[in-house]
């Protein structure tokens, strides 16, 4: 029996207003770190110590944080027309789950946004999944792509099932994708012609033309997604 990609236990603290000011100082320290070149595990040990942070909400913190690292902007929506585009299959899917599923969404410093779930080798199919395939096909239409290549892991569990799903979604609509899966996906993801659709932020310093599709369809497909910001109200490049 299939399950929600939904908020996960602990997940109220992220809804106290005191804790997630704590948490918003948190990824201005943890930016602070970053940018001046500190080590990213020692960064966030140190700073998830200063504010007795639960693993979980260390994990908010790294999605969220900036490391200043100089990156291309991102292209439109509208620029994504006759164009192909490089899909991060599990990426853009889980973050989609998260958000159908009523699971906590995070805007990063970058302006992308990210999930905080742990997916580590193992994927299992959700009840949001068949919902987020047609979400991102639609939109992928919608925006007239040329054609859309997923990729998935290989490795992980279930990684052909889903491409299988996305095959046989695309052809039921008539949308130009196919979907397949592979060994190193963020080496692929990187070398893309096209436009590499992804919110993985080392993915993202190392591509010249990127898209935050998830971001996307979130802040305008999926009204009730639940957003929390934990974002530094300062400029990161300002802090002293």
């Amino acid at each position: 029996m299939r399950k929600h990609r939904g908020a996960a236990p602990g997940d109220a603290l992220f809804f106290d207003e005191n804790r997630l000011g704590r948490l918003r100082e948190a990824v201005c320290d943890l930016s602070w770190l970053l940018i001046r070149g500190y080590r990213a595990g020692a960064a966030v040990t140190f700073v998830g110590n200063r504010y007795q942070l639960s693993t979980r909400e260390r994990r908010a913190i790294v999605h969220v944080a900036s490391d200043g690292a100089a990156r291309t902007l991102p292209e439109t929506f509208d620029t994504l027309k006759d164009d192909n585009v490089c899909i991060d299959g599990f990426n853009l899917l889980i973050t989609l789950e998260t958000a159908l599923g009523g699971g906590i969404v995070l805007p990063g410093m970058d302006g992308c946004y990210r999930d905080i779930a742990d997916i580590r080798g193992s994927y299992s199919l959700r009840i949001e999944t068949e919902a987020a395939v047609e979400l991102a096909l639609e939109t992928l239409k919608a925006a007239g792509v040329a054609e859309a290549v997923w990729l998935f892991d290989r490795p992980v569990s279930n990684s052909g099932r889903l491409a299988k799903l996305v095959n046989e979604t695309a052809e039921k609509l008539g949308i130009p994708a196919r979907a397949g899966t592979a060994d190193r996906v963020d080496s692929r993801i990187k070398a893309c012609d096209g436009v590499a659709v992804t919110a993985d932020s080392d993915i993202l310093s190392h591509t010249k033309r990127w898209f935050d599709l998830a971001g996307w369809i979130i802040t305008r497909r999926i009204k009730d997604a639940n957003i929390v910001d934990l974002r530094c109200p300062e400029a990161v490049q300002g802090l002293s």
